[in-house]
Parts: C-alpha cells; structure tokens; sequence
C-alpha cells in the first residue's frame, strides 16, 4: 500500500521538512512569516473586546483646544509645573507619566536681562532681592520644584540609528545595573557589546546608540524616569510589541509603561526564570506585583491591546489648567500621562487593529493595563518544541494519509484537520494566552491537500481517461471512477475468473420487425436497450455485447465483485419489472407489446480482451457462457421469461426459486438443473411459496414415474393458481409416457437437441 502512494508521500516529507527548516531558522520564507503576522492579527481583531474604558489610567491630553487656549507647544515650564500642581493637588492624581522629553532648558529673556544689569550694578538692596526673587523667574526651577515629591516618571528617549551617537540630558537610574542577578540571561544589545558582536562575525543591529534625556535638575528632582522610544515593530511596520527593558552602556532601563505601573504598585522589578527543554536556565517575564509580565530574552513583550484607537479616557490639559475638568473623580487616585492628539504633535502608529491612526501615548495606556490585570499574551519557552512537534505531526500524518483517500475524503480531512488546529490554537489564545504559531501549519495542511487534489486531478483524471478509453464503453462510469483508485490493477489482458453472465432476447422479434418501418424499429430498440443497460450498470455490471434484439453482460470484471451473481439476479428481475412502464410508452405509440427472455450462469470462463489484429472487444468465453446462452433459449420451452442455472442459485440464496428442470443441452453432456427466480426471500409471499413447493412435489412425482398421481397435482395447481405454461408442459409430459413408459434407466433428465 505505502510503495503504491510512495512518490506522493514522498513529494509530502519534502514539504514537511521544508516547514520543519523554517520552524528551526534554517531557512527564510518571507510569505509564511507575512502569513503568520496576518494570522496574529486577525486572531487579536477576533478576540479584542470593546470593553468599558480602563478608569485607572486617563491621558492628560495636549489637544488642539489646549493649543488654541494656552499656546503653541512647547508650553512655558511654569505652565507646566501649573499642570503639575492643580493634577497633584486639586485633582489628587497619584502618578504621572510623561511621553514627553524636556531635553533643552527654557530660557527666559526677562532673566538673562536682569543678570546682565546685576553684573553691571552696585546697588546692593537690588542684588539681595534679585537673589530672592531669582527662583521665580527660572521657568525650569519652578518646573523641578514642582516635581520633587511628586509621583512624575519623566519620558526619554533611545535612537537606534547607526547614524547618530548624541547624548542630550540625563537619563534616569536603571532597573538593573551589569553584574546583577540575570544580568547576562536577557540578550538586550548594547553599544558596549558591538566588539564583542562584531568579533564573534554576527550582524550587530537595533543597538541603541544614543539617547535624549531630560534636562538634569528635571529629572534629578523627578520620581524616576522611563523611555518611551516604540522601536519594536516587525517587517510590515506594525507594532505588536513593545519593548520594556533596553539595555544601554552595561546598564538595563525601564520603559515608561513599566516604571508607572511598577511605582503606582509601589513595587520593585523582579525577573522570573523558568528551566527550558535542554535545562538551561531562562528569562521568562517580569514581576512587579500583580503576576508574570511575559518578556522574550530582548525584553520585549506582545502589547495586549485592549481596544481600538481612542478607547482611554482623554481629559484636555486646557481643563485641568483651568480646572474646568467636568468630573475631577476620573482623576483621583489615577496614572495619568501626559500625551498629545494635536494635529503635527500627536505620534500615530500602525497596530494591528487600527491602521495609521492609533496614538503612541494608548500603546503605553494598554501595556499599563496589561501590566495592572497581568493579561498579557506570551510565546513561552516551550513554544518552538511544540510548534516542531506539530509541523512533524500534521506532515506526516497528511502526507501518509491523504495519497490513500479520495477526493471527498481528503477534503474531509483537511477541513477537519484545519479546524482541529484552529480550535487547538484559539483555545491556548483565548484562555491560556499563549500564542503559537498557527499559519505554518494550516499552509502545511493546505500545501498537502492542494498536492493530492491536483495529483488526482491532473494524474488520476490521465488513468481515469486511459481506463475510460479501455472500457467504458463496457462499464458505468462509478467503476471507471473506482478503476482509476488503482489502475495498476486492471488491464485487459485475458484470464480465467468464476463470473456470472446474462444473455437476453427479444421475444419474436421477426413478427415485431416486420410490423414497423426502420426507423420506428431502430427507435424501439434503442429505448429498450438503453434502460436495460442503464440497469446492469447500476447494478455494477459489464455490457459485453449487442447482437441484434439481444443483450450480452457479464459481472465480476473487470472489477472484482463477490457478490456477482446475486447482482446479476437483482439486474434480471428488475429489467423485468422495467417491461410494464416501457410497454406503455410503446402502446401509446402505437408499437407492439415487447417480451424478452433472460438466461443465467455461473461458472469459470476465460475474460479479457479477445478478437484479431483488425478488431479486439473485452468480453468472456467459455463453456459456462455457452450454458448461460443455451439457458436463455430455454426460456421459450419452459414459457418463463427468466432462467438461471443451478450454479448462479448456489451464489445467490438471499432469493427463492421455482424448479423448472434437470436438463442437457445441445452441446453438454453433464446434466443441470434450471430454476426460476420468483423474488428477495422476505418478499415472497406464503402463497406463492406454497404454490412453489407443491409444483416441486409434482416434479418428485414426476422423477418417481408417478405421472398420474403428478397430474392430478398439477391440474390441482392450474385449478387454484391459473394455468402455467410449466404446468401444461408436465401434464403433456406425463401423459405421454403414460401411453410409452420411458425406459428402464430413464433419470428424469430431459435432453435438447437444438440450441
């Protein structure tokens, strides 16, 4: 069976192996991972929620309205330490987050003139109140008075570029200094790891190369700081992660996200390891109180969107300004960051729920989120094993399994397939939320089906034609369709089979073709032969030949019927029954009535393709086809319209049969016994078995020499159940050898003479 489809299992492996290569890095398929980032973001549209507005983080937001009211942007530092102010002591904000970089100081020209005059002055009582007034006019003094004490993370930025190497203001503490716990275990890049990189030949690349930081008493007298710089976007652009951990100058930094929701927790940063498949020790996330915040050894993490663009709550900086905010509760106890929606201020990025228009500052809101409700979706560690895992199962299960199965089943199984995988994959998704690849396999999956439907198509539609060519002019189309499964198996060449053939004809056909003109002739008989035919080939039979009014068919090949004969009595009977309805037609033509005879037999014969060098035609000879021939003639004799041999009944017992005799025929010196068929066992009635069983105690009287006593019997029957033909035939039999006894080694055979 596997060396039949061995080329197709094979063409199946290759493809797996392929899949399995990418699955291991080996090889790069830019369409699967295009496919896979498609299917990441049809699964997050799927499954994302619109759920109510998150109440614990509201965006501070520089709208235009603030714009149009306050000033253009940047806003004076004093304005800005206002908004600090009225958010820490009106509004009771508890933290506060900037997406923001104060990276220059904000000059004043009121105070660089009034330091010029103090240089150039004497007067001492002006110098003294210069000093004590000179706080207040720094605008960047006031900004940092206003932060000390305050919950305020201030927002930096790291730059990638391999262009650039600046280093503007200060940054903030680090999470985790070089030398610490776990240090070594995240694979974050720096720039004091380019040597390294470089001397080990590998591809040195997202290093961060510079940064810009706040001005330093800023961040000196703020809370802490993050950076809010989204370098984590895959090939096609889209952001689906985020980073939180960047490692600069042998030193590991927060992210903004990261340092609000870990200060609002008033937590500490722990990593969290886990053990992989070859035991090494690995990151696997992050724990700031409320439950693993999955990383990946970059220190990046999937962002756990949990709405479209615009589904945080957006308070107008111009309000609180003014203290105008329609319901102050929305900012009690609360993260606020300070973002900006301002036409040519507002950072919009691409996600894979809103193209083009989503803010930068909502992809810190919904790690927040993520991070307060620990619902953060994670590729664990053991992701790839179980990815190969599936990859080697569904290849080689399909690839074993399909070549085996037909068209319909195939596509069975690849739906099922298919769906079983989606399940499996939107389960670990939705409750585990775990993500595994998905898209891989289905291609794997699809690859494999779309290989096998077009090897039937374009392979097997080649048999099936080549099979068609060698018989279908023999066989229904459903066996061709069988044929074509394996057609290795058939051929033409002759061999010796135990089959059943069927021999009909067309009762008086002289008298029928006389009484009509050709063409009415050839009409009447292409509408009897073509349900005649139509019926052995439901019932799976071969039409071996037409000759003339009669029909030649036989059953068991070419393809292997064991049930041939019960098949062939099926066919006989239901032709039959075809009679009455064609009949009508005819008689509404005004055509005459049509009877034929139907003989059958069961034996060895020789079948094949058979003939000359100038014409060939698949069918079966033998003595056992004589018989069958010989048999239907005897239906005249007898005044039945269908005969089987002794031998077809033996292979077929599910019906019951009338004894007709024990014949030779011309040509046979070995006796048989000929019965008609009377119908299936269980539609038989009790009567017409009756009737049947008493004409067979006739027949015993009648092999026994006891021809009166078989005469009264027999006329008994024709009183009760109508004359038979087969009655009379006994009767007339009876009383002739009555009037001449038969002789003494008579065996109650009855011999013909003529065919």
């Amino acid at each position: 069976m596997i060396k039949k489809y061995f080329s197709r299992i094979l063409v199946g492996l290759i493809l797996t192996s392929v899949f399995i290569a990418w699955e291991r890095n080996k090889i790069d398929l830019p369409l699967l991972d295009k496919l896979e980032l498609i299917a990441y973001d049809t699964r997050l549209a799927a499954t994302v929620t619109e759920k109510a507005v998150d109440p614990r983080v509201v965006i501070i937001d520089i709208d235009e309205r603030s714009l149009v009211e306050e000033g253009h942007w940047p806003w004076n530092r004093v304005k800005l330490a206002k908004l600090i102010d009225t958010l820490f002591d009106v509004y009771q904000l508890d933290i506060l987050g900037f997406d923001v970089v104060f990276a220059e100081r904000d000059s004043s020209e009121e105070l660089e003139l009034l330091e010029t005059l103090a240089s150039q002055s004497n007067d001492e009582a002006f110098l003294n109140r210069f000093q004590d007034y000179k706080p207040y006019l720094n605008p960047d003094a006031v900004f940092a008075q206003s932060l000390k004490d305050r919950q305020v993370i201030m927002g930096y930025y790291f730059d990638k570029s391999i262009t650039r190497s600046t280093r503007t203001g200060v940054l903030a503490a680090p999470a985790f200094e070089k030398g610490t716990p776990y240090y070594d275990m995240l694979t974050l890049q720096s720039t004091d790891d380019r040597s390294e990189h470089a001397n080990n030949g590998e591809m040195v690349e997202a290093l961060v190369t510079s940064y810009t930081g706040n001005v330093p008493e800023l961040q000196e007298n703020a809370l802490g700081g993050g950076f809010y710089s989204i370098p984590s976007q895959d090939r096609d652009g889209i952001l689906r992660r985020i980073q939180l951990l960047e490692k600069f100058d042998g030193a590991i930094y927060e992210s903004l996200s990261l340092a609000l929701a870990r200060n609002y927790l008033v937590s500490e940063t722990e990593l969290i390891t886990a053990i992989d498949e070859q035991g090494k020790e690995v990151i696997e996330g992050l724990d700031i109180g409320t439950g693993t915040v999955p990383i990946d050894p970059h220190g990046s993490t999937y962002i756990p969107y949990t709405g479209r663009a615009y589904s945080f709550r957006y308070i107008s900086a111009t309000d609180i300004l003014n203290q105008t905010v329609k319901n102050p509760e929305d900012l009690q106890y609360v993260i606020g960051i300070v973002g900006t929606t301002a036409a040519g201020l507002v950072d919009l990025r691409n996600t894979p729920l809103q193209q083009n228009n989503y803010p930068g500052v909502e992809v810190h809101a919904a790690t927040i989120t993520g991070m307060l409700d620990a619902s953060f979706r994670s590729r664990p560690y053991y992701a790839a094993s179980a990815e190969f895992l599936l990859i080697l199962l569904i290849g080689v299960l399909l690839s074993v399994l399909l070549p085996m199965l037909g068209a319909t089943t195939q596509t069975l199984l690849w739906l099922l397939s298919s769906a079983a995988l989606v399940a499996g994959n939107m389960y670990l998704w939705t409750y585990e939320n775990t993500i595994l690849t998905i898209a891989p396999l289905l291609s794997l999956a699809t690859g494999l089906y779309m290989i096998n439907m077009a090897y039937g198509y374009f392979f097997e539609s080649r048999n099936k034609a080549k099979l068609s060519g060698l018989f279908g002019q023999y066989i229904p189309p459903e066996l061709v369709d069988e044929m074509s499964k394996d057609p290795e198996a058939y051929n033409l060449e002759a061999r010796r089979e135990q089959l059943t053939v069927l021999f009909s004809d067309v009762r008086g056909f002289t008298n029928i073709s006389e009484g009509l003109d050709p063409k009415s002739l050839s009409t009447l008989m292409n509408e009897l032969l073509s349900p005649m035919t139509r019926i052995v080939h439901d019932n799976h039979g071969t039409i071996d030949k037409y000759m003339g009014d009669a029909m030649m068919a036989f059953w068991g090949a070419p393809v292997s019927n064991e049930n041939h004969a019960s098949a062939a009595v099926q066919s006989g009977m239901a032709m039959l029954e075809e009679l009455g309805p064609l009949n009508e037609r005819f008689a509404a033509k005004g055509w005459p009535e049509v009877k034929i005879g139907i003989g059958l037999n069961t034996g060895n014969m020789n079948v094949g393709n058979m003939g000359s060098e100038f014409r060939m035609a698949y069918t079966v000879l033998g003595d056992s086809v004589n018989l069958g021939a010989r048999v239907e003639g005897l239906t005249k004799e007898y005044g039945v319209l269908f005969i089987v041999t002794e031998f077809t009944a033996a292979e077929a017992p599910e019906y019951e049969y009338r004894i007709l005799d024990h014949v030779r025929v011309k040509g046979k010196d070995e006796p048989v016994t000929i019965l008609e068929p009377i119908g299936l066992s269980e539609e038989v009635s009790i009567g017409e078995k009756d009737e049947r069983d008493r004409f067979h105690a006739a027949l015993d009287l009648y092999k026994q020499q006891k021809f009166s006593e078989a005469i009264s019997v027999l006329e008994r029957l024709n009183r009760e159940f109508g004359e038979r033909f087969v009655h009379q035939l006994y009767i007339s039999r009876c009383k002739h050898f009555l009037a001449e006894p038969p002789a003494s080694d008579w065996d109650g055979v009855y011999t013909f003479t003529t065919k």
